[in-house]
C-alpha cells in the first residue's frame, strides 16, 4: 500500500477538484456514465465498510492525541460524547400517536389511489378522507452488485 498516498492531507478543494475531473470527462463523453455511477456506488460501499469496521480503532487513536476536537490530515477532528435519549416506543402514548398516524397515512393513500372513483370515510370521525394533491419522486436508478457465484 502507498504510505503517501494515506498520509497526504485532503482537502474540500481537493475532493472538489477530484469530483469536477471526473464529471466534466463524463459530459465531455471521455467516460462512460453507466461505467462511472456503477463504479463510484461500489467505491461508496467499499468505503462505507471501511469506515464501520474502523471507526472504534480511529477513535481511540484520535484521543491519544488528548484534546476533543483537533486538525489531522487536512481535517479537522471532533471527539463526541454519546448521550442519552428517551425511549418513545416505551410510552404509551407515543405509540398510540404513532399508530394513528400511520392509519391516518393509510387511509390518505388509499383515498388518493381511489381518487374520486369512492369516498373513504374516517371511522372514528365520520370525516370523508379528503385526496391529496400528487407529490412525485425523483427518477433514480438503482444499482445492486451480485455475488460472483448467483452468477
Amino acid at each position: 500500500m502507498n504510505r503517501e498516498l494515506l498520509s497526504a492531507d485532503i482537502s474540500k478543494a481537493d475532493i472538489e477538484l477530484f469530483t469536477e475531473s471526473i464529471v466534466s470527462k463524463v459530459f465531455d463523453g471521455d467516460l462512460d456514465p453507466l461505467s462511472v455511477h456503477i463504479r463510484s456506488k461500489a467505491v461508496i460501499k467499499a468505503l462505507e465498510a471501511i469506515v464501520s469496521k474502523t471507526e472504534e480503532l480511529a477513535r481511540d487513536n484520535a484521543q491519544k492525541y488528548g484534546e476533543k476536537s483537533f486538525n489531522a490530515y487536512g481535517a479537522k477532528v471532533e471527539l463526541r460524547e454519546g448521550y442519552d435519549t428517551p425511549d418513545f416506543s416505551q410510552d404509551d402514548v407515543c405509540l398510540s400517536l404513532t399508530a394513528k398516524l400511520k392509519a391516518r397515512q393509510e387511509m390518505l393513500k388509499q383515498a388518493f389511489r381511489l381518487n374520486g372513483k369512492a369516498m373513504i370515510v374516517d371511522p372514528d370521525t365520520g370525516e370523508v378522507v379528503p385526496v391529496m394533491p400528487v407529490k412525485s419522486t425523483k427518477s433514480t436508478i438503482s444499482i445492486t452488485f451480485q455475488n460472483p457465484l448467483n452468477l
